[in-house]
C-alpha cells in the first residue's frame, strides 16, 4: 500500500461571506461543511486510514488568483516532500483560474509526484494517467473563471446603480456624518462633530494655512476625528495607538475641507480594483466618480466649500513648504506615550509638545514646551561625537572583516558539497521514475526508493536551510551594516548643521522628556555598537 502524507485544503471567499450573511448562516457553518465532506471522504477509503494530515486554510481570499498564504505554505510543504496528496471539497475551492489549475493538475503535481483529489467533481489525479479524461476537469474551470468574473461584474453593477440612486455604500463615515438610524444608506449630520467641521471651513475662508488651522485647533484642545470617533465607539480599535487620535496636523485639515459630502453630496466610485478577485485598487478620477448633490442635510454650503479650497490651493507656496521642513519632523517622538510629538512652527522660537495628556486621563506625558533649538542642538552634538570615530571604526572593521572571512569560506564549501549531494539525490529520484513507468523497475520498489530518497532530500534541505542563515549571520557580522554606517558618517561629517536627510541616515526616534532629557535610538544595531566598545 502506497504511503500519503495528506494536504487537506480549505477554502473561504468574500461570496461565501455573502452568501452566509444571505442566508442566516455562520461563517463557521461553510468551513466545517468543507472540513466534515473531506474527513468523510478520508474514512470512507480504507488506502488513506492512519495517514497523516495538515490542514490549509485561507480566509477571504479570491479563487481567481493563488497568492494566498496558507496555499503557498502548502507548497512550500509540497517542495520538501511532506505532502504527497492534496484532497478538497472542489476545483472551485482550489482555483478558478482554469489555465493556472490545468497548470497544476497536467505539470507540477505530476512532476513533483502529488496526487490530487476534487471530491464532489469526482476527480482523482491516479485515475487520469494514461487517459483523455481530463477534459472534462479543463471545461469545469473555464465555467468556475466565468462565474467568478460574472458575479463580480453583477456586484460592480448593482453598487453603481445605488450609488446613482445616492445611497451610501461605504463603510466609515466621515467626521460630521453619521448613518441615519432608520434609513438604509442614507446620512445625516453628527451635531458636535459637524460644529468642529464648520469651524475648520471658516478658518480657512478667514485666510488661515491649513498648517496654522491645525495648531489653532490644538491650542483649542479641540477634539480630533479619531478621539472623537475613539469617544463615541469605546469598543473598537480604530485611530487606537495613532497620532491622529491626539493632535491636527495639515493633512488632517486638508482632508476635511477636500470632503465633498460636507455640502449634501454623496461621492462613490473613489476606487476601483485593477483585476478581478485581486484586493488592490486604484483611485478613480474626478470626473469618473458618481457624486449626487442633495442627499442629506449640508454643513456648509457648496460656494463655502469651493471658496474654502481656493483660498487653501492660493495659499499654498514655496515658503510654506520651507517652514515646515524641521531636522527631527519624522523621528521626534514623547518619551512618555511614544507618540509623535506635535511641532509648533512659531516664529520667534519654534517648539515641540506632546498632547495627548488632552485626552487621557492618567498621562506620563510632559506638558511643556521643548524648544526645537534645544533638541537639535543635543541631537547634533550626539552626531558629531559619531562622526569624530569615522578613522578608528575605520580600522577595526577592516579587522573583523579578515577575522570572519574564513567562517564564511567554510560555510560555502559546505553549503556547496550538499548541494551537489542534493542534485544527485534528486537526478536518481527522477531516473527511478523513468525505470518504473517504462515498466524496469518494480511499484513496490519504486515507492520504497522514492520514500528513501523524499527523506534524504528533505534532511539535506533542512540542513542547507540552516547553514545558509549561519552564513548570512556571519556576513552580517562582517559588517555590511558597519560598511553603511562607515560610508554614511564620511558622507555627513563635513555638514554644518543638522538636517532631516542626516537624522534618517543614523537615527529611529528621538525620545524627548524635556529639553534635559533626550535619548536617542539609532538606526543600526547591537552589532555595530560592538565596533564602538571592543578592539
Amino acid at each position: 500500500m502506497a504511503f500519503y502524507s495528506l494536504g487537506i485544503y480549505i477554502r473561504l471567499s468574500q461570496a461565501d461571506f455573502d452568501l452566509a450573511k444571505k442566508e442566516g448562516k455562520t461563517e463557521s457553518e461553510s468551513i466545517s461543511h468543507q472540513r466534515d465532506l473531506i474527513q468523510r471522504y478520508i474514512q470512507s477509503n480504507p488506502e488513506f486510514a492512519g495517514m497523516p494530515q495538515q490542514e490549509f486554510f485561507d480566509d477571504g481570499f479570491s479563487g481567481t488568483n493563488f497568492d494566498r498564504p496558507s496555499f503557498e505554505r502548502m507548497l512550500d510543504k509540497i517542495r520538501i516532500g511532506e505532502i504527497n496528496c492534496v484532497i478538497v471539497k472542489d476545483f472551485s475551492r482550489f482555483g478558478r483560474n482554469y489555465i493556472e489549475l490545468g497548470d497544476y493538475l497536467e505539470r507540477i503535481f505530476p512532476f513533483l509526484g502529488v496526487r490530487f483529489i476534487s471530491i464532489n467533481d469526482q476527480y482523482d489525479s491516479n485515475d487520469y494517467k494514461g487517459t483523455t479524461g481530463g477534459l472534462d476537469v479543463v471545461m469545469k474551470n473555464i465555467l468556475y473563471d466565468y462565474y467568478s468574473k460574472d458575479l463580480s461584474v453583477k456586484v460592480s453593477t448593482a453598487k453603481r446603480a445605488k450609488m446613482k440612486r445616492g445611497e451610501y455604500i461605504g463603510g466609515h463615515v466621515p467626521f460630521g456624518l453619521r448613518k441615519h438610524p432608520s434609513i438604509k444608506n442614507k446620512l445625516e449630520l453628527d451635531p458636535e462633530a459637524a460644529g468642529i467641521v464648520r469651524h475648520v471651513f471658516e478658518l480657512a475662508i478667514n485666510g488661515m494655512k491649513t498648517a496654522e488651522i491645525a495648531a489653532q485647533l490644538n491650542e483649542e484642545e479641540v477634539v480630533t476625528p479619531g478621539a472623537y470617533f475613539q469617544k463615541t465607539h469605546p469598543d473598537t480599535r480604530k485611530f487606537r495607538n495613532t497620532t491622529e487620535q491626539m493632535s491636527w496636523n495639515s493633512t488632517m485639515v486638508l482632508k476635511i475641507l477636500q470632503q465633498e459630502m460636507y455640502y449634501g453630496a454623496v461621492v462613490g466610485h473613489k476606487r476601483k480594483g485593477t483585476e478581478v478577485g485581486w484586493k488592490h485598487s486604484i483611485a478613480v478620477p474626478k470626473d469618473e466618480q458618481v457624486i449626487v448633490e442633495g442627499m442629506h442635510e449640508s454643513i456648509v454650503t457648496k460656494e463655502e466649500f469651493l471658496k474654502a479650497n481656493e483660498v487653501v490651493r492660493k495659499m499654498k507656496s514655496p515658503s510654506s513648504r520651507i517652514a515646515r521642513d524641521y531636522p527631527l519632523r519624522t523621528v521626534a517622538r514623547c518619551a512618555g506615550c511614544g507618540r509623535a510629538l506635535q511641532y509648533y512652527p512659531r516664529l520667534k522660537r519654534p517648539y515641540y509638545l506632546c498632547n495627548s495628556s488632552k485626552y487621557a486621563v492618567e498621562t506620563v506625558c510632559c506638558q511643556e514646551k521643548m524648544y526645537e533649538d534645544v533638541i537639535n542642538e543635543a541631537v547634533w552634538q550626539a552626531l558629531q561625537s559619531l562622526f569624530a570615530l569615522s578613522n578608528e571604526l575605520s580600522g577595526r572593521l577592516k579587522k573583523k572583516k579578515a577575522a570572519l572571512g574564513n567562517d564564511q569560506e567554510a560555510y560555502r564549501l559546505s553549503i556547496a558539497e550538499m548541494q551537489r549531494k542534493l542534485t544527485k539525490l534528486n537526478t536518481d529520484k527522477f531516473a527511478n521514475m523513468d525505470r518504473y513507468m517504462s515498466g524496469e523497475m518494480d511499484k513496490t520498489v519504486y515507492l520504497k526508493l522514492r520514500s528513501e530518497m523524499d527523506q534524504q532530500i528533505a534532511s539535506l534541505s533542512e540542513s542547507i536551510t540552516a547553514l545558509e542563515r549561519k552564513l548570512q549571520a556571519v556576513q552580517a557580522e562582517a559588517s555590511d551594516e558597519a560598511s553603511t554606517v562607515l560610508t554614511n558618517i564620511k558622507k555627513y561629517a563635513g555638514e554644518k548643521q543638522l538636517t532631516n536627510e542626516m537624522v534618517l541616515a543614523f537615527i529611529k526616534k528621538v525620545l524627548i522628556t524635556d529639553g534635559e532629557h533626550i535619548e536617542i535610538q539609532w538606526n543600526f544595531s547591537d552589532v555595530f555598537l560592538q565596533y564602538l566598545k571592543t578592539e
